[in-house]
């Protein structure tokens, strides 16, 4: 739960550099979760097969979350990512094809 947490707190900040922190936090908890998952695995809490689509998920996950801090850091976001306040407008949060905004994680 706090990687999508993170996500949507950092989002909520007014520029991309916070969100980018935020962004970190949830990276960070994605490895949380993977050692989780591994523990589970080890102490036969979960099966294998279940732990294969969790762990794989997982990664997935924390690729996109790359991705999103590496998209923020091109250089149409540079102002933005050096601190400078973002306007939240319709625009600024519905994203574009190459860095889309907001992310949207499902967890089913």
């Amino acid at each position: 739960m706090s990687i999508p947490a993170n996500i949507a707190e950092g989002r909520s900040k007014n520029s991309d550099k916070d969100f980018g922190r935020f962004l970190d936090y949830a990276i960070s908890s994605s490895s949380e979760v993977e050692h989780h998952l591994i523990v589970a695995r080890d102490t036969k809490v979960i099966p294998e097969a279940e732990y294969v689509s969790a762990i794989s998920q997982t990664i997935r996950v924390r690729k996109m979350l790359y991705g999103l801090l590496k998209c923020l850091s091109l250089p149409e976001h540079s102002s933005k990512a050096k601190g400078n306040t973002v306007e939240k407008s319709p625009a600024a949060t519905s994203g574009s094809a190459d860095c889309p905004h907001p992310v949207v994680i499902s967890c089913s």
